[in-house]
């Protein structure tokens, strides 16, 4: 049998990574990093194809408010080396294209439009105090009211989750700000918009020479020698307190941060957790690259309409300086994905790439599930850590964070 390890990491995503990074920097060298793809960087990968650089995972914008996280970033890729931006994100309602979000910027739309929006919000239910509702549906007809919620935000979720939102939780949904009904009204009579009222990402920052895989990249420069690719988890069980990972490695410690219903046969199929292990989902989207023609400032544009089955649109050159001009990108749900069926100004793709989990969906009871997944294993020296391993719609830096606090706080 092979040597134990101190730590094996499954995933060498920037979760991973900064797991293994942190790790070392406390002294732990005897790990190993299980990658099932042929290089890091999960879904915070970079492709250069004719001359467009291509985040492959989707669109990826780095700022966070945690202090650590920009100094460990900082530190591998120098503040110097990014590009600081405002955000610019537009979302297209029935032909028309409006500032986001949409409740700041009503006034942009025309005047029919414009009344029956403003209608429906004025009647939202948590400005009239009724009770927060259990399910996503309800909760976007409380927050924004029936007009917003049936042209724009259902049509929307649908296409991004690829599940009904009446089967979603709300405890996700934090991120969102109050409906401000006198600042909606005041900003409408005022033809303004309040950016401060974006949910993040007011400003981001972006590589200057590459695409977001330049930060995984710097991060795994140190990192390579501990990180073995091609390798998939596919037994995971645990003998005489220690868990032995594919017939062949032996660990005291293993952190998951890839998706834990990919996990459940490796594990035995645990009867006692297979109800949770079922409301652990996620999609997957792919992204197509476009080459085109635009003279727009955006960056991104948010696409409700069911006639289009892509949700978003990325608009390359206005954030990645260093990219042909031109290129553009789709995001399109995998279940509604159909090739060579969209075409930008005549044009096909110039390639499709599928991602291994995009979103982690917050179905009906998923945070008590994954709650059970993490204390039954926990005691076991099993941990989930980042958006796969604590199941939770996470940025990139939040990932990161959450890795940074685990190693700092984990008792060895």
């Amino acid at each position: 049998m092979s040597k134990i390890y101190e730590f094996v990491i499954i995933g060498a995503g920037l979760a991973g990574l900064t797991c293994c990074k942190k790790l070392r920097e406390k002294g732990v060298e005897n790990l190993i990093v299980l990658e099932k793809n042929d290089a890091p960087g999960g879904l915070c990968t970079t492709k250069v194809i004719d001359g467009h650089i291509l985040d492959v995972g989707g669109g990826h914008f780095f700022n966070s408010r945690f202090p650590d996280v920009l100094e460990y970033v900082f530190s591998h890729l120098p503040k110097d080396e990014f590009n600081y931006y405002e955000r610019v994100s537009k979302v297209e309602i029935d032909g028309h294209t409006i500032d986001y979000p949409i409740e700041s910027n009503v006034w942009q739309l025309p005047l029919e439009k414009r009344i029956d929006y403003l209608i429906s919000i004025i009647r939202n239910g948590e400005s009239l105090g009724k009770p927060e509702p259990q399910n996503f549906e309800e909760w976007i007809r409380w927050k924004l009211g029936d007009k917003v919620c049936e042209e724009y935000m259902i049509p929307y979720n649908e296409k991004l989750w690829g599940v009904m939102p009446q089967e979603m939780d709300v405890d996700w949904l934090y991120k969102i700000p109050n409906v401000n009904v006198r600042e909606v009204l005041q900003y409408c009579l005022e033809s303004r918009q309040d950016v401060t009222k974006f949910p993040a990402h007011i400003h981001f920052y972006y590589p200057k020479k590459g695409g977001f895989g330049c930060i995984v990249d710097a991060i795994a420069k140190d990192e390579m020698p501990f990180i073995k690719c091609n390798t998939k988890v596919t037994l995971l069980e645990r003998r005489d307190d220690l868990w032995l990972i594919n017939g062949e490695l032996q660990a005291k410690n293993v952190i998951n941060t890839t998706p834990w219903n990919d996990l459940f046969c490796a594990l035995g199929s645990p009867e006692e957790l297979r109800e949770d292990f079922s409301r652990i989902r996620y999609n997957r989207i792919v992204v197509s690259l476009y080459e085109t023609e635009y003279d727009v400032n955006w960056h991104w544009r948010y696409v409700p309409d069911k006639r289009k089955p892509f949700h978003r649109e990325f608009y390359i050159s206005n954030f990645a300086q260093a990219s042909k001009k031109g290129g553009m990108y789709l995001e399109t749900g995998e279940g509604r994905f159909i090739d060579n069926t969209v075409q930008i100004n005549g044009a096909s793709s110039k390639g499709d790439f599928i991602t291994d989990a995009a979103y982690p969906i917050p179905v009906l009871g998923h945070k008590q599930a994954i709650t059970n997944i993490l204390t039954y294993f926990r005691p076991l020296r099993l941990f989930g850590v980042g958006r796969w391993g604590q199941h939770e719609y996470q940025n990139a830096d939040v990932s990161m964070h959450e890795a940074i606090q685990f190693v700092e706080q984990l008792e060895r």
